[in-house]
């Protein structure tokens, strides 16, 4: 006897559209209208995935239509493959017009940025001179949601409880918190370690997004300091703005400080506790091309070698 699973291949990436968009718009008249088909070839369809799945996907009234729970189960694996299709379509048109190895994407978080150029673009141009590569600068949950979503094909991102264990995580160094402070300020006489403690009562300034203001709120929180974190910015330059203002204390990792060549600011590390975060190189766990493997390991030895 044949399973259902094991018809699985006779489904069309049109008919996993038809679903998707469905399930999207959740009206049967407005997703013919979107596909450009009609009614009763939509309707044919869904019963056709619902045969071949072996259970009902979606339940419709007169007047809504609704996943059932196998409907909602498996939507994501279905947005999944056409994401993944919708890509690789897009790259071998890509390569049929301009040439070339395809497109490779890398996200990554702010902080990382300074120390990945011009040195990493360079080498993987050396190393592929046929591949297109594109990077995009985005906070870390968006990292890794554009990673599930095959959106992008690698991530240099931050460890936290945000990232799933179903990606491929390869760790390359931790990153310490550090405090910028302007060079006048009392606790400045600290000469490069300052506990936190020395913090209380004091205004604090952070990021407003990413997981950044997370691990400093659960340090807050957990040792009992006394913060006021009053500033959250999105910006680095505003971050700076503030201490040079002397309107707060600035709490950040400390590869933002990397290339920060201010005599009125300085950077103590923040200890007792040391807070720490771990960089890391992320990739989707699905198989991908053998060329997209050989990127993939270039680009770890050259992190790895250059101690981003």
């Amino acid at each position: 006897m044949i399973e259902p699973w094991q018809r699985l291949p006779a489904l069309t990436l049109k008919q996993l559209q038809y679903f998707v968009t469905l399930a999207k718009l959740r009206h049967f008249t407005e997703t013919a209208n979107r596909l450009a088909v009609s009614q009763p070839a939509l309707s044919s369809a869904l019963r056709q995935i619902e045969t071949v799945i072996g259970g009902k996907l979606i339940n419709r009234t007169a007047s809504s239509v609704t996943l059932t729970e196998l409907g909602a189960a498996i939507l994501p694996y279905a947005q999944q493959i056409l994401s993944v299709s919708h890509r690789a379509f897009s790259e071998i048109q890509k390569i049929i017009v301009e040439g070339g190895d395809g497109t490779l994407r890398i996200g990554l978080v702010p902080s990382v940025s300074s120390l990945l150029f011009p040195a990493v673009p360079e080498l993987l141009t050396q190393y592929f001179p046929r591949l297109n590569i594109e990077f995009y600068d985005q906070t870390n949950d968006a990292l890794v949601e554009k990673l599930i979503n095959h959106e992008i094909d690698f991530g240099i991102g931050v460890l936290d409880s945000s990232v799933p264990q179903n990606l491929n995580i390869f760790p390359l160094q931790d990153d310490p918190f550090v405090a910028v402070i302007h060079h006048d300020d009392p606790v400045s006489v600290n000469a490069f370690h300052l506990p936190w403690k020395l913090l209380n009562n004091r205004d604090i300034a952070v990021f407003s997004k990413g997981n950044i203001q997370r691990l400093v709120t659960a340090t807050v929180e957990s040792h009992r300091l006394k913060l006021n974190i009053r500033y959250q910015v999105d910006y680095i330059e505003t971050l700076y703005g503030l201490v040079r203002s002397k309107l707060a204390i600035a709490i950040l990792p400390q590869l933002y400080t990397v290339h920060l060549r201010d005599p009125e600011l300085k950077v103590l590390q923040l200890q007792q506790p040391e807070l720490t975060r771990t960089v890391a190189l992320i990739r989707n766990s699905q198989q991908t091309t053998p060329l997209m493997d050989e990127v993939f390991q270039v680009l770890l030895k050259v992190l790895r070698e250059n101690n981003v």
